[in-house]
């Protein structure tokens, strides 16, 4: 009996280190997976800032296109004829 046990004491000994190993990889690969949700949730927050704040730009950009287009053509006239068009 006492044999027997000493020969498979090593083969024994290499199943519950590798099962002990298999706990530990699962609970790194949890981890792992919870940490990239965070990140995950972060970045879609930080990109819908970026859409907000460039649609803001972009309505900002527009009312000062508007209101240099207004200045410039202040000062001086124009008559549109058949062989002239307006400016589109």
């Amino acid at each position: 009996m006492l044999d027997s046990l000493k020969e498979l004491w090593g083969i024994i000994m290499s199943l519950i280190i590798f099962g002990a190993w298999l706990v530990r990889m699962e609970a790194r690969v949890n981890t792992n997976a919870k940490e990239v949700l965070r990140l995950e949730r972060q970045i879609e927050r930080e990109r819908e800032d970026t859409r907000e704040a460039l649609s803001d730009l972009k309505d900002m950009l527009a009312e000062q296109n508007r209101d240099i287009k207004i200045l410039l053509g202040r000062g001086h006239q124009v008559h549109w004829n058949d062989k002239t068009h307006p400016p589109r």
